[in-house]
């Protein structure tokens, strides 16, 4: 699941989504995503609204 940033977040910055508290570990340019949870593997789909966007490529560590 994903988050869309309504303005610009730096790293470091704690947000909290549905009760979830997420700290973000880049900076993340206003209107672009975040992940609401850790991706665990390659080819994972990537939800935005309830349907997938997309599917995970790159995983980081």
């Amino acid at each position: 699941m994903v988050a869309v940033a309504s303005c610009p977040l730096e790293k470091g910055t704690i947000c909290n989504v549905d009760g979830q508290e997420i700290t973000l570990i880049e900076d993340i340019a206003q209107g672009h995503k975040f992940t609401l949870k850790d991706i665990n593997k390659k080819d994972q789909p990537i939800i935005k609204y309830g349907y997938p966007i997309g599917i995970a490529k790159d995983i980081r560590k």
